[in-house]
């Protein structure tokens, strides 16, 4: 039987990512690692970064993310980080890991050459193609776009 919240994130993650099971509940610490790993790539993990991050682990109605997000330092490696992980067993969950690093790193209105670099260690690590990673990121930034024009349009 469902209930509210189970079907909330199910209809989240099959809309945004075509997922339609729930990731294992022991994959959400490497995935919010790894996504915080890179966010620190230019030094630090700026409020805004970490707020969206947070909110993000939040919509999902994830828990043990949520809570390591608000508190995570982002100074492992990412490659330990990254070994233990379902996620990164498929195709799909490594490029999902990517997608959402960058949405991460960019919520500060700044993609640094030093987060550019820790998604690139990162998809070298999990076997993604630069060409792959360039068109995740100019995805996310016509997103981007995309989000200020739909606010612009649906504002007072």
């Amino acid at each position: 039987m469902s209930d509210i919240k189970t079907d909330a994130t199910l209809w989240m993650m099959d809309e945004l990512y075509g997922i339609k099971e729930p990731p294992p509940d022991q994959d959400s610490e490497a995935f919010t690692k790894a996504v915080l790993i890179c966010s620190k790539g230019d030094g630090t993990i700026s409020p805004e970064e970490r707020a969206w991050f947070v909110g993000c682990s939040a919509a999902y109605q994830n828990p043990k993310g949520y809570e390591l997000a608000k508190i995570y330092a982002g100074d492992d490696g990412l490659q330990e980080v990254l070994a233990g992980s379902s996620n990164v067993a498929s195709r799909k969950g490594r490029l999902i890991i990517i997608y959402v690093a960058i949405q991460a790193c960019s919520a500060d209105a700044a993609y640094h050459p030093g987060e550019q670099q820790k998604i690139r260690q990162m998809a070298a690590q999990l076997g993604i193609e630069e060409s792959v990673v360039q068109e995740i990121e100019q995805l996310c930034m016509e997103e981007a776009q995309m989000r200020k024009k739909r606010l612009a349009l649906l504002s007072d």
